[in-house]
């Protein structure tokens, strides 16, 4: 599994060190001198640039010939700035870089340029290899999982990788801290969390398992790769924002993690990266402008230029049939391999799992009984941190104005049938459907598809079972096979709701069940258009995540449409 460093815009093994090499130095030098003789023989080929005889008196500096600017190679700023930056933090496996998109209102991930020759490097930007995937730690603790999840996020070859895919705010790590970053953070680019240079770190792994968190394969495999500390820090350059996650070691000193030289550090750097990828846009757009003015320039030479292009395609696709032809090669030896070898690599496997397997069991059955008394002691979860007063008014107006509606709409429906059917809109459970809506956006329970799907089922259920022939003194057990019959089966369905569990109980001990099931749907679809109104006009929130159903029938239409 091959895994790669930033290092001063180059590729290296993560176990090398940060330092210059002699070779390095060696061609450094060599360079230099090289560069130091192409000068000499310009200034020795006559001219107004003849360099003085060493008979010649010194020139003065009225007289003495400005150098010109040497051109520098192309390399992109970003990388030799995140090179830089990383090389000064301590206890930091790597980063992430994210740009907020106005437009779409998603995060999006900033690739590197790998090289000078181009290409791109996205995803996680690593200073080193986790401890929990190092192999080198295999006698402290099994690494296997985390190696397999760390090739998971590293390795472009992998078929599994997971590459940083856009994400709204709520929805995976960058979501979750870049929600977290608006709706607890105190006022001010400069801080996260309430004082100057301080950094609030998160657990992923309780991030990976908050039922409240949307899943995310890739927050999991963060989580079992070892990357179980990060924080973001935000950045804002001339109306570019963003947002660094900083990966930590969780094993190393916190002390000299969360000393006031390193968090000032790492405060200083997400402002100079944030810099340094505000600064790519006008560069891209000014290269452009010069390349156009060199192909205006050197419209003469065309036929040259694409004399040449031709050739070199020529020569491009000989290269590609021998490429070819080599690759057909390595199959056919590839294929001669040994009958006998394979067996002995079977076999070899095999022991390895049994004597794997044997271990695990016995150690699973010895620490069953310490997990289960353990587990009942409370794990270390922290307590999560209140909204600032911004956020706090956001949900106030969704309430006010959803629950206005609802209730002036509840009055109307029991004004005009209180002389005949007595229906009403039953408010309790969306009283908790909007507290999820409005404080709990991103959570899997509060989107529109577990909304309706969960209360549709739960009221046909509850509506059926007040069917069942009970005498007055045993009616009450509807009220508690209904709950026992649809939460489980929410569970098993993918739609758990919270309030669909609560209006099961209500309708079914409630008469006219029918009626009021259609006129409580109709609050649940009011409550739904209010929340994606009013979320949606904060910049820290997204409601929904997804419209799963609408996304499919876009993507068949393409489909169709292309064929």
């Amino acid at each position: 599994m091959a895994q790669y460093c930033i290092n001063n815009n180059k590729m290296e093994q993560p176990r090398g060190e940060d330092r210059e090499t002699e070779s390095s130095r060696g061609r450094s030098s060599s360079a230099g001198s090289s560069i130091s003789e192409k000068k000499n023989k310009i200034g020795s080929a006559g001219g107004r640039n003849d360099a003085p005889s060493p008979s010649a008196p010194v020139p003065t500096a009225q007289t003495t010939a400005v150098k010109p600017i040497e051109p520098v190679p192309d390399v992109d700023i970003l990388t030799q700035t995140v090179a830089i930056s990383m090389k000064s933090l301590y206890g930091i496996y790597g980063i992430e870089l994210w740009h907020f998109n106005e437009q779409t209102g998603k995060l999006e991930n900033i690739a590197l340029s790998s090289d000078i020759e181009g290409g791109t490097l996205g995803g996680l930007l690593l200073k080193r290899i986790t401890q929990d995937a190092d192999e080198i730690n295999r006698k402290y603790w099994n690494v296997d999982e985390a190696q397999e999840s760390f090739s998971k996020l590293t390795d472009k070859s992998n078929k599994g990788y997971l590459p940083p895919e856009s994400v709204g705010p709520g929805y995976g790590l960058p979501g979750a801290l870049w929600s977290e970053i608006g709706l607890y953070a105190s006022s001010g680019i400069n801080s996260t969390y309430g004082a100057p240079h301080e950094v609030h770190w998160r657990e992923v792994d309780e991030l990976a398992n908050d039922p409240d968190q949307p899943y995310d394969d890739r927050l999991q495999h963060l989580a079992k790769a070892g990357f179980t500390r990060a924080a973001g820090i935000p950045f804002e350059v001339k109306n570019y924002r963003g947002m660094i996650i900083y990966f930590a070691n969780p094993h190393g000193d916190p002390n000299h993690l969360n000393s006031h030289v390193n968090l000032q550090m790492i405060h200083h750097s997400s402002h100079l990266i944030g810099a340094a990828a505000a600064f790519r846009a006008p560069q891209k757009e000014s290269n452009t402008f010069l390349k156009e003015n060199a192909h205006q320039t050197w419209r003469r030479v065309r036929t040259k230029v694409l004399t040449i292009m031709r050739f070199g395609g020529t020569l491009r696709a000989k290269k590609k049939d021998g490429a070819h032809n080599s690759l057909k090669g390595s199959k056919q030896e590839r294929t001669k391999k040994s009958t006998l070898a394979r067996i002995h690599e079977v076999s070899v496997r095999l022991r390895t799992d049994f004597k794997k397997t044997a271990t695990q069991a016995k150690d699973d059955l010895q620490a069953k009984a310490n997990r289960w008394v353990t587990k009942m002691h409370g794990g270390n979860a922290g307590i999560p941190p209140s909204f600032t007063w911004t956020q706090t008014l956001w949900s106030f107006i969704g309430v006010l104005i959803t629950h206005t509606i609802l209730s002036r709409l509840n009055y109307f429906i029991m004004r005009e049938t209180a002389d005949t059917s007595k229906l009403s809109l039953v408010l309790a459970p969306l009283g908790a459907l909007t507290t999820l809506q409005y404080n709990l956006s991103p959570a899997p329970a509060s989107q529109p598809r577990n909304a309706i799907f969960s209360q549709v089922f739960a009221l046909t259920v509850a509506n059926l079972i007040s069917y069942i022939p009970l005498s007055d003194e045993t009616a009450w057990f509807r009220s508690a096979l209904a709950p026992a019959i649809v939460i489980p089966a929410m569970a098993k369905l993918g739609i758990t709701h919270p309030p669909a569990g609560a209006a099961s109980i209500v309708f079914s001990s409630m008469k006219n069940q029918w009626a009021n099931m259609g006129i409580f749907l109709c609050g649940v679809s009011i409550t739904i258009v209010n929340a994606v109104l009013i979320n949606n006009m904060s910049d820290k929130r997204q409601y929904p995540t997804s419209w799963p159903y609408l996304s499919r029938a876009k993507a068949k239409i393409g489909i169709c449409k292309d064929d």
